[in-house]
């Protein structure tokens, strides 16, 4: 038989024990763990409800939690769960139903509760059957002006089968043409198919094919069409132009090439050649480029008069082209040792003066008087050229600013009859 004392110690102990060795309150509950037990991997079709989501939350020993809280979210995809939230019963199962949003593809739902990792169902929406559309063979492509070409789009399920009997709109969204239907329906290849005939001008078309709500959709194709073969050349610009003789004329020499429905032609080469007053053109093979122009640069010969050249593609109308323009004779004023030499200088009217810096000292040509407009003045310059033309008859006057005034010092005067 126990003593007293003896009985007094076991009580203690008993006491201790059940305080759980002197703590306050009983310790955290068991940590739920997730686990999807229905409703995954489901196919519809989209907008539809699912069958039910099922999850099962347990213990960490394996035994069913229930009263839980399980939150349900449509993660991606659109669509809605219903209802949002729901409490697992005594097996520790709870469910939701999930509606699928618009767009076809893979779509995903999570279901969570405090403490536990979330887990995310999967479904996949499908539009008449199919998830996905893609051009059939290149979206792009060139063609001739009043050509007829065919334009096809693949359609495929989520694992990548074709599928037949999916309607599928087409619509021309920019440039002139037609297409041979609105609509077509996949055959057995999963390939929609339909026609655009383009206008005769040259250009890019788009063409859209959509199936709404499929990945991929809308698709589309653009085709540029091309000029048809070069049947005319024409001037375009750069004739009747004056310049000192020996010298490159500032604007270009163009003529342009079309097709019989006035489409620029590109890549057409043309012959080009000088005539009268010698000279050189910068290109004599000149190609046309995407605008159907095709340019050279003509420098003049050495004597003054007429000077021509010609572009031409014999077995086009409108050729050769013939450009004609004036090559005028220079007077040179030399400028140095502060003075110019010559002055006065006489002149006929239209010519062209060129200033010629003999080196050293800074100078400059500063315009004081003119007939009509003054002309361009020079930079302050030690070497080089400055080049004006006088085309109105009088009394130019000139001066260098660092060495001179108006009518004194360094300064000139130019006739010009």
């Amino acid at each position: 038989m126990a003593t007293l004392r003896q009985s007094r110690f076991l009580f203690g102990a008993v006491v201790l024990a059940g305080c759980g060795g002197g703590g306050g309150g009983p310790g955290p509950g068991p940590t739920p763990v997730i686990t999807k037990t229905g409703g995954d991997n489901q196919i519809a079709p989209a907008g539809q409800a699912l069958g039910a989501l099922e999850v099962t939350v347990k213990d960490g020993s394996g035994n069913a939690l229930p009263g839980i809280t399980v939150n349900w979210t449509a993660a991606s995809g659109g669509g809605s769960v219903n209802p949002p939230s729901s409490l697992t019963g005594a097996d520790g199962k709870a469910t939701t139903t999930r509606t699928l949003g618009p767009g076809a593809g893979t779509q995903t739902t999570t279901a969570g509760a405090t403490g536990a990792t979330a887990v995310t169902f999967s479904a996949v929406a499908q539009i008449q059957g199919a998830t996905q559309i893609t051009a059939s063979g290149s979206a792009t492509g060139p063609d001739s002006v009043l050509s007829t070409v065919q334009l096809s789009a693949l359609v495929r399920d989520q694992n990548n089968l074709t599928i037949q009997g999916v309607i599928v709109t087409w619509t021309l969204t920019s440039g002139a043409g037609s297409l041979s239907q609105p609509t077509s329906t996949t055959g057995a290849n999963g390939i929609a198919i339909d026609s655009l005939t383009v206008t005769q001008t040259a250009g890019p078309r788009t063409v859209q094919a959509a199936v709404p709500g499929l990945v991929g959709s809308p698709v589309t194709f653009t085709h540029v069409a091309k000029a048809g073969n070069a049947t005319e050349m024409a001037y375009d610009a750069g004739d009747g132009q004056a310049g000192a003789v020996g010298t490159a004329l500032p604007l270009e020499h163009r003529v342009i090439a079309r097709d019989a429905y006035g489409n620029p032609k590109p890549g057409l080469t043309v012959t080009w050649v000088t005539g009268l007053g010698g000279g050189s053109v910068s290109n004599a093979a000149p190609v046309t480029s995407g605008t159907g122009i095709a340019a050279v640069t003509r420098t003049l010969g050495a004597n003054a008069g007429l000077h021509s050249d010609t572009a031409r593609v014999d077995s086009l109308t409108g050729s050769p082209v013939a450009f004609t323009d004036t090559a005028v004779s220079v007077v040179g004023i030399n400028v140095g040792n502060n003075f110019f030499n010559p002055t006065p200088a006489a002149v006929a009217n239209g010519s062209f003066v060129r200033f010629s810096w003999a080196g050293g000292s800074q100078h400059n040509v500063t315009w004081d008087g003119a007939p009509g407009a003054l002309p361009t003045n020079s930079a302050t310059q030690g070497t080089g050229t400055h080049t004006v033309r006088l085309t109105q008859p009088g009394t130019y006057t000139y001066h260098c600013t660092i060495h001179g005034s108006p009518g004194s010092g360094m300064a000139g005067t130019i006739n010009v009859n």
